[in-house]
């Protein structure tokens, strides 16, 4: 998917559809309070590379322009003001009208092309909706570092997961419904930000086989098909522990006394392999939190096997993050006997173990920890 991203941003460019023989097309109108006349019309290529320069001009003395290009088929260009903002263009007319004040860039007007008037309306409601995940994201930070309730955490996930489901709504609504496959191209590259593959690939299979003419459509179907057949042979190997019996765990509590894992056999444990120091593992703390406090009480619990060396780190951590349930560590950081035992070499890490001591699960985060737990806490 990261590839898949770097394409998206380097592409969201195309040039499409053949259901119209298209050819000449004019952009015209009006630019005001520019601090430079000079301005062109450029081709975004499909396939990553840098935009072509089809038409120059400078601005006459009252804003007006007029530039002139051939399109093969339905694409995507942008008209450029020089040392200022650009405007998205779809050549789905002979004749685009742009008027755009540099003091209000954002709210620039385009008549005579639907698709490109389309694309501006998705990209200021995509916009507000992206403010408020980011302000959303920022509220979550600001109370991990707090150290704010398990409740507050909750509540702020549960409304950023709601605002990504909105986000994903609105981008996959505008792709079924647009008649223009570029102005769809273009909204495949915004949803592959938070989109799963599989949806991805379903939305544009259903683009590319409407649009069947369209260069740009087939070849980004063909690239997701291609990564999908190939995510088997990517995959990493199964975990060599994966149901079979859990090895043994020894050893001293955050009082220095001994710990088995045996002895929580009868219930369902996640141990959890993490350290003060991990970063992501701080990260993810809040998500087990949520984890621990709704499914405690269902025959569950967790063992934190840290892999600190510091144990006032690691204490402080435990406080710190709320961790409210049984901690070992033998505070030998990587040299842990752990780590060659349950065979990881990266952290946060984790093995669910069911209650007859059998690993069941493992590599558990987020919301797969969650839909894995109501699966087997019935």
């Amino acid at each position: 998917m990261k590839k898949l991203l770097i394409i998206f941003s380097a592409v969201i460019t195309l040039i499409s559809c053949q259901e119209k023989k298209y050819g000449a097309f004019v952009v015209s109108g009006r630019i005001d309070h520019s601090s430079s006349q000079k301005i062109t019309l450029q081709e975004l290529p499909f396939g990553g590379e840098n935009p072509i320069i089809l038409d120059s001009g400078t601005l006459k003395s009252n804003g007006m322009f007029e530039l002139r290009a051939m399109g093969k088929e339905e694409g995507l260009y942008r008209l450029v003001v020089e040392n200022g903002p650009d405007v998205l263009l779809v050549n789905d007319s002979k004749s685009i009208k742009v008027n755009l004040d540099l003091n209000n860039y954002r709210a620039y007007k385009t008549e005579g092309s639907p698709a490109t008037e389309s694309l501006h309306t998705l990209f200021e409601e995509y916009r507000n909706k992206d403010s408020i995940l980011y302000l959303t994201f920022k509220q979550i930070d600001t109370l991990q570092k707090s150290n704010a309730s398990d409740s507050l955490l909750s509540i702020a996930h549960n409304q950023r997961d709601a605002q990504i489901k909105q986000m994903n709504a609105a981008v996959t609504e505008f792709i079924n419904q647009s008649p223009s496959p570029a102005a769809r191209y273009y909204a495949l590259g915004m949803a592959s930000r938070t989109l799963s593959q599989e949806e991805l690939l379903k939305l544009t299979n259903a683009s590319a086989d409407k649009f069947k003419e369209h260069s740009g459509l087939a070849k980004i179907k063909s690239l997701l098909m291609v990564q999908q057949q190939q995510k088997p042979a990517a995959a990493p190997p199964a975990y060599a522990l994966l149901n079979k019996q859990a090895p043994e765990i020894n050893l001293p509590d955050v009082n220095g006394k001994p710990f088995q894992l045996s002895s929580l056999k009868g219930k369902f444990v996640l141990v959890d392999f993490w350290a003060s120091w991990c970063g992501p593992c701080r990260r993810e703390n809040p998500n087990v939190v949520v984890a621990y406090n709704k499914f405690k009480d269902k025959n569950f619990t967790i063992l934190g096997v840290s892999l600190d060396e510091n144990k006032e780190k690691w204490q402080k951590a435990i406080a710190d993050d709320k961790l409210t349930w049984t901690h070992v560590s033998d505070l030998k950081q990587w040299q842990s006997a752990m780590v060659p035992l349950y065979q990881f070499d990266g952290i946060p890490f984790n093995v669910l173990v069911d209650p007859q001591g059998k690993i069941i699960a493992t590599g558990l985060r987020g919301e797969e920890l969650d839909k894995k737990l109501a699966e087997v806490l019935k």
